[in-house]
């Protein structure tokens, strides 16, 4: 007689093919825009709007969940080994491991809907990208001294107390305007339209000051999250770019752009010097690395006196290089007081709380290995379309505008 199939095992059965269909369908990029530009904005503010209400992030308690789950999983096999003649222990192991087969399918199938397929799109969703890649030195220093003004502009409008504090907004208020922002641009980047949850706090802060990340958000539960020690400006910043993740836009140069874009067009100065500072050593990076290329190149073509060049002094060697590239757009002085405010902000948070992981150097050593494997898989991931994969869309979107 044919044994039936039991109840969970279909539903095993219909999860992996469900996953392996939505899989197959990242193939396809015009359906993955497609996907993120008409479905997962309902799915995204649907979910939202309920763990949204919770005062913690209910992401990062799964997470927690899970990873007893997995080590409960390394103790109960380990268990086995000893008592493995138990019937009952054995019938426990088997429901345990059924229950933990379940979840892992369960967590694969709801990934794809609500992070893989929007990731796999076109950047922007804008699909294949026939724009230009390459830009001269004066259509980028162009750019860099829009983002200059922007700042200098922002700075003049911000005040700083007689003892060299800044009174930054309270976080109800920046919520407000960043989300205001972040809908104003959906004019042009549809996704972003919407509900957006208020950022909430990652219990795990300490470790991911230590992993250098400020921020992520929890694909399963719709949660945006930021580190606790946060500068208030730079956490203005990282909110925004948290959003456009939130609303699909997964790659960090998606983000990074879009975050820029939206506070750079805001009415709020602490909004704007957030959005143009990190605009500003973006595109200096790449202004740094032309001039430098144009340099080399000079040098190889005989049209600078490399003997000379390489006598020359390091003030000698910059004036030339004025003269030769021009200036370089530079920030005002009133910016670095505000940021040196910001930043004793956050040192002051950091030291109000116990850090026992400085007592820990194998563990805090372990936290930072672990974080240099991730960045380097998510570099090589992203490819082109990491953070520093902003200069590029900024070039692209200002063309025509600015130059």
């Amino acid at each position: 007689m044919k044994k039936k199939v039991s109840a969970y095992w279909k539903a095993i059965i219909i999860l992996v093919t469900l996953t392996v269909i939505l899989g197959l369908s990242t193939f396809s990029t015009e359906f993955c825009d497609w996907y993120a530009d008409n479905v997962y904005g309902i799915i995204c503010d649907a979910v939202s709007h309920v763990t949204g209400l919770l005062p913690f992030a209910l992401g990062e308690i799964l997470m927690y969940i899970g990873i007893l789950f997995v080590i409960f999983s390394v103790v109960f096999l380990i268990f086995l080994i000893f008592l493995h003649k138990k019937k009952g222990y054995r019938k426990f192991c088997a429901s345990y491991f059924k229950t933990f087969l379940m979840l892992m399918v369960c967590l694969v199938f709801v990934y794809m809907p609500s992070w893989f397929i929007p990731f796999r799109g076109s950047v922007l969703g804008k699909g294949e990208n026939t724009q230009r890649t390459e830009f001269s030195l004066d259509e980028i220093r162009t750019l860099l001294q829009y983002a200059a003004d922007g700042v200098n502009k922002a700075a003049e409008e911000i005040d700083i107390n007689a003892d060299g504090t800044v009174t930054f907004p309270p976080k109800s208020e920046t919520y407000k305007k960043t989300v205001d922002a972040m809908n104003e641009l959906s004019s042009e980047y549809s996704r972003l339209k919407g509900y957006y949850p208020p950022v909430k706090t990652a219990l795990c802060s300490d470790i991911l000051d230590r992993m250098y990340i400020g921020g992520y958000n929890y694909p399963f539960t719709m949660e945006p999250t930021h580190s606790k020690y946060l500068a208030p400006d730079w956490e203005i910043l990282l909110d925004a770019h948290e959003y456009a993740h939130h609303k699909g836009y997964y790659k960090e140069n998606e983000a990074n752009f879009l975050s820029q874009l939206a506070l750079s067009r805001s009415e709020d100065p602490f909004l704007r010097i957030g959005a143009f500072s990190d605009m500003y050593y973006y595109l200096l990076d790449s202004y740094t690395i032309t001039t430098d290329k144009l340099w080399g190149e000079m040098l190889e073509s005989g049209k600078l006196d490399a003997e000379k060049v390489n006598k020359m002094k390091a003030k000698e060697r910059w004036k030339l290089s004025i003269e030769i590239f021009g200036e370089t757009p530079e920030l005002c002085d009133k910016y670095f007081q505000i940021t040196e405010a910001a930043s004793a902000i956050e040192k002051e948070i950091y030291e109000a709380d116990s850090h026992p992981i400085d007592n820990m150097p194998a563990v805090n050593e372990a936290i930072e290995e672990t974080a240099d494997v991730g960045w380097k898989t998510q570099g090589n991931i992203l490819k082109e379309n990491t953070y520093d994969g902003v200069t590029l869309l900024l070039l692209q979107y200002f063309e025509g505008k600015l130059y």
